[in-house]
């Protein structure tokens, strides 16, 4: 029986036309590559609503920062390691002290280079590279200031208006609509900022995003805060 299956295969390889032996391989791995494409693409749309994007082509929520900037050690209330291996202690610095503008404007602001000057020009020590970095940038060592460029790890599509205010200000009228703990202060607006942040004061190294901040999440919570939910409430 295998004998006459391979003369039955050799003889359909004889009359079998060339153009028709490239088409079938060609078609086979065309088909595989629509498959990947749409799955591709519903995977981007399942992130887009639900999830955080998927870590490739740039996507990744881990961003480096020009200065490596410890928010365990300036936020948190633990025993941390420096970038000079010393065992210090966690500041347990409110959030507010550097994001200034959170309760007030829609953004939580930035501080300016010669804001974290102003402590760093005195407290640690000089063998650190990323405090020379920053009295190099503000102008206390060297003669060429910079500004930081830090780099948002947050991001929304541009068609999206979010205003930290007014979700800072119900979150601390409706403490039981607050999810998420920090190991870091947890008095006035520094206790709601896990809702949507995480824990930062517990993330070594760089702040990634723990949460979708996705429209699906947005409009479960609107909805479960009874929150307006009308497109004009979010988009521009």
């Amino acid at each position: 029986m295998l004998a006459a299956l391979l003369d039955f295969l050799r003889e359909k390889h004889r009359t079998t036309p060339t153009w028709l032996k490239v088409l079938i391989p060609v078609l086979g791995v065309g088909s595989l590559g629509v498959v990947a494409v749409l799955g591709a693409v519903l995977a981007f749309i399942v992130t887009a609503w639900l999830g955080q994007p998927i870590p490739v082509l740039g996507f990744d929520q881990t961003i480096e920062q020009p200065i490596p900037f410890s928010h365990t050690i300036h936020a948190g209330t633990g025993v941390y390691e420096n970038s000079l291996g010393d065992q210090v202690q966690g500041l347990g610095m409110d959030c507010t002290f550097c994001h200034r503008t959170v309760t007030t404007q829609a953004n939580a602001g930035i501080p300016p280079v010669q804001f974290c000057a102003y402590c760093h020009q005195v407290i640690g020590k000089n063998e650190s590279e990323p405090l020379t970095q920053i009295r190099m940038s503000a102008g206390i060592i060297g003669d060429n200031p910079q500004p930081i460029n830090w780099k948002r790890v947050h991001r929304m599509p541009d068609h999206v208006r979010f205003v930290h205010e007014p979700h800072v200000r119900y979150l601390l009228d409706h403490p039981q609509a607050i999810t998420g703990t920090s190991t870091g202060t947890n008095i006035g607006a520094a206790s709601v900022c896990s809702t949507c942040h995480g824990d930062v004061a517990s993330m070594k190294g760089t702040v990634t995003q723990v949460e979708p901040l996705k429209m699906g999440q947005c409009v479960n919570c609107h909805r479960d805060n009874n929150a307006p939910t009308d497109c004009a409430s979010c988009h521009h």
